[in-house]
């Protein structure tokens, strides 16, 4: 078994107020010429800047692990990993993009596709929370659809950063999307972004009620999750974790076989349709809550390393669902998680609850629905909220 040491939350505070600068320059290779006006950010943070007349740029990094992102319109977009022993001049030769907008609208994409699936898009991507019904895209006609009935498939491309109004949670929201895929068939929804927060101005009355909703949508969400794992202090967080085990439902696969060869014997239908009634699955949960150095260890000085077989389930007592979820979910009035790894690998938690690989994580339950972009909160947020017990205000 391995464990979180003390080691790694020694040197986590002594590097605490270890920001950086740091300097870039970007080029094109095959021009030479330097790109001004870049967008250049640290993902899922507040933090970023656009290169000037010489292309080159100034960001401060604050401690942990970020990826860089650099956008710039007709180039393909470019990501690194940094942390703060990145030094020096960090020089960036841009790749100009193929014309893929062209190539993608000859491949099939809808000429109508928001008026299609615009909504769906929406609510998969937005979310349907209370939050969500502050934000808007602003620049949608930049999105593009393409639905594939052999694969059953949905993908969305944007030839264009998505400029997204959170009036909810007080945040201009500039998406770099990457990758977008919705299943019809198995309902799994797959996207990848590179998020940039700019904080709105408002008055005392505005500046009040975003931060009210930004504390509250924190509250017993991923990224607070991630942090109480990072510092082994999820009991005291208030959450409870299990271990999670699904196994096939063997049984109704033979019945559903049987089904689509012919009708079934008389004698046999109602045993039959209780079996059909049943979950795909058989659920088997540990009756031990367990802490986070059962399945966190110290993957270098600043990053604990994340592995666990099967699924955890996550219960979060002190957070009452909303009506929204309720109707979404009419069992539930607690927020009840479960996360999966997709390959048989670790995830890397940094202390801002950052966390890779994020394909490699699966959410079902409340999270599912709630981890949208409505919701989403930059890593560089620290909220200030009360305790599982309503104690004290304490920053998290």
């Amino acid at each position: 078994m391995k464990y979180l040491v003390s080691i790694l939350m020694l040197l986590m505070a002594s590097s605490a107020n270890a920001q950086f600068v740091l300097r870039g320059l970007l080029t094109d290779p095959a021009t030479e010429k330097r790109l001004a006006g870049a967008s250049v950010f640290l993902s899922n943070t507040s933090v970023g800047t656009v290169t000037n007349a010489n292309g080159e740029f100034e960001l401060n990094v604050p401690p942990g692990r970020y990826e860089l992102i650099i956008s710039f319109i007709g180039y393909e977009t470019v990501s690194r990993t940094i942390s703060g022993n990145s030094e020096g001049l960090l020089k960036i030769e841009m790749k100009p993009k193929a014309k893929m907008l062209d190539e993608v609208v000859v491949g099939g994409y809808e000429k109508d596709g928001w008026a299609k699936f615009g909504r769906f898009f929406t609510e998969q991507f937005i979310g349907t929370s209370e939050m969500a019904d502050g934000c808007k895209i602003k620049n949608h006609k930049a999105i593009k659809f393409r639905n594939s009935i052999k694969n059953n498939k949905l993908t969305v491309i944007a030839n264009e950063p998505l400029v997204i109004e959170n009036k909810s949670l007080g945040y201009t929201v500039t998406y770099q999307l990457e990758n977008f895929e919705y299943d019809f068939t198995s309902h799994f929804l797959t996207y990848l972004g590179y998020p940039l927060f700019t904080p709105m101005q408002g008055g005392v009355a505005k500046e009040k009620r975003w931060k009210k909703n930004r504390d509250e949508v924190f509250d017993g969400s991923m990224i607070h999750f991630m942090r109480a794992l990072y510092r082994n202090k999820l009991m005291e967080e208030g959450y409870q974790v299990r271990r999670l085990v699904k196994t096939p439902n063997k049984e109704k696969k033979r019945v559903q076989a049987i089904y689509k060869s012919g009708p079934p014997p008389a004698d046999s239908t109602q045993y039959y349709e209780r079996i059909l009634a049943e979950p795909d699955e058989h659920s088997t949960f540990s009756p031990y809550t367990i802490t986070g150095d059962s399945i966190a260890f110290a993957f270098d000085s600043v990053t604990a390393g994340v592995e666990f077989s099967n699924y955890l389930h996550i219960y979060y007592p002190s957070k009452t669902t909303s009506a929204r979820y309720r109707a979404y979910s009419p069992r539930n009035d607690k927020a009840m998680s479960e996360i999966a790894l997709v390959r048989p690998e670790p995830i890397e938690v940094q202390s801002n609850g950052n966390f890779s690989d994020p394909l490699n994580l699966v959410s079902l339950g409340y999270w599912s629905w709630s981890e949208k972009i409505a919701n989403m909160l930059p890593f560089d947020y620290r909220p200030v909220i009360a305790n599982a017990r309503g104690n004290a205000l304490k920053k998290r």
